[in-house]
């Protein structure tokens, strides 16, 4: 054999040597990245989360991931299903399954109940095997389902959701979605939903992190089939911006409606705009998770406990609960604003409530449940909020002559005590 095939035929085996161990490895980490996942997301206080009929191989895996999610007693046990192929390169993994939602026991598969057999939420991703960064496309079918009860009608056109994750140190996940228009009727009544779109940004950790949220939708329709003229809402937005750190809890949000019409008439328009911020955030996360175990303990949500179980799950965790109020917790109103061609307004609007945090962890929730104690919680509350052109209906509540040139409404909160323009109203 020649010197050069013998070096080709080296070459080619050292080739497939590395491209072998390299899926090898692709495979390998695959299995790792599923393991650590299954076991963050089983540490949840609210997800009981395993893997079975797992099959791994070098250039092909397979398995189903399992979910099942905390509720309460009466409703039964809720499991997310997601069986899974994967498929191993040296570069990447690509993997794709669909998504099952069960119910109750024995489980019933409720998404085949309304979107019809034969069809489910597909998932199709890949994931880089040297950066672990990776896209993940959620599609969403074409289905029609009605109520037998009520016959109301859904007739769903689909949509698609993105979820890509950037493979740092400090995850960072980013969701773009779209949900194609699709109408709700019921014999003559009628919604029409046009197209919406969701955007959000998730980084860092459970408790040093960032979210920010955005949902925008085109038309909103209502018809009430008696034939009168359909109400129609567009460019319907919300923003959310949460911010937790060890020293603070803050959130914004903004929501905003850009007409509503009835025919030719223009009935109303708006925005608001409210923050909440000065919540001690080391605390707020304290609370959230203990609160949360004590839950998963008791077997169903906190509003279905009696009073005197709820009372007593609170005491357990007055300690972080009147620690994330030290720090004297505020609600803003950024913007309130409001205009009505039809009914003559234009109302704007601003303001802020404090509590105050002095001494607050020398509460307890015993004391909380007296009235003394009541009373010296309520005199803890300060706020001024202003509000400008305000409707003639709601100068009349506030004691304002309908023909006054003055409509504008200045509400104070002093402790236990509230004052409409310096009056006291009780």
């Amino acid at each position: 054999m020649g010197k050069g095939l013998v070096t080709a035929a080296a070459v080619v085996v050292i080739s497939a040597a590395g491209y072998v161990g390299g899926v090898a490895y692709s495979s390998q980490r695959f299995e790792d990245e599923m393991a650590r996942m299954v076991a963050e997301l089983d540490s949840s206080a609210d997800i009981k989360a395993s893997r079975d009929d797992v099959q791994s191989g070098w250039f092909d895996s397979s398995g189903r991931l399992k979910m099942e999610l905390a509720t309460g007693e009466q409703q039964g046990p809720v499991r997310v299903v997601l069986p899974y192929e994967a498929g191993h390169g040296l570069l990447s993994t690509s993997m794709k399954g669909n998504i099952k939602l069960q119910y109750g026991t024995p489980a019933r598969d409720v998404l085949s109940e309304v979107i019809g057999d034969g069809k489910a939420i597909a998932f199709d991703g890949s994931v880089d095997n040297f950066s672990g960064a990776s896209d993940t496309t959620v599609t969403l079918p074409v289905f029609e389902w009605q109520d037998p009860e009520s016959g109301t009608r859904f007739d769903f056109k689909g949509g698609e959701l993105t979820a890509s994750h950037d493979g740092g140190d400090t995850p960072e996940i980013t969701v773009d979605g779209e949900v194609s228009p699709f109408e709700i009727t019921n014999g003559d009544e009628k919604i029409s939903v046009g197209t919406l779109s969701l955007n959000g940004l998730y980084r860092g950790a459970d408790n040093d992190f960032r979210q920010d949220d955005k949902i925008e939708l085109d038309t909103l329709t209502i018809d009430n089939g008696m034939g009168q003229p359909p109400v129609v809402a567009t460019d319907i937005s919300y923003s959310g911006e949460t911010r937790l750190d060890p020293t603070e809890l803050r959130y914004l949000m903004k929501l905003a409606v850009q007409d509503v019409s009835a025919g030719d008439q223009q009935m109303a328009s708006g925005s608001l705009a409210l923050s909440i911020d000065r919540l001690q955030g080391a605390a707020v996360y304290d609370f959230i998770t203990q609160l949360q175990g004590l839950l998963e303990e008791a077997g169903k949500p906190f509003e279905e406990l009696t009073e005197d179980q709820q009372v007593a799950m609170l005491e357990k965790v007055e300690a972080p609960l009147f620690t994330m109020l030290s720090t004297s917790p505020r609600l803003t109103l950024e913007s309130l604003k409001a205009r009505s061609e039809v009914f003559g307004v234009d109302m704007q609007g601003e303001g802020q409530l404090i509590l105050d945090g002095a001494g607050m962890t020398d509460l307890s929730i015993a004391e909380l449940q007296t009235i003394e104690g009541q009373r010296a919680f309520l005199d803890r509350m300060s706020g001024r909020f202003e509000f400008r052109n305000v409707p003639p209906m709601l100068a009349m509540m506030a004691g304002i002559p309908p023909d006054s040139a003055d409509k504008n409404l200045v509400l104070t909160i002093d402790g236990d005590a509230l004052l409409v323009n310096g009056k006291p109203i009780y």
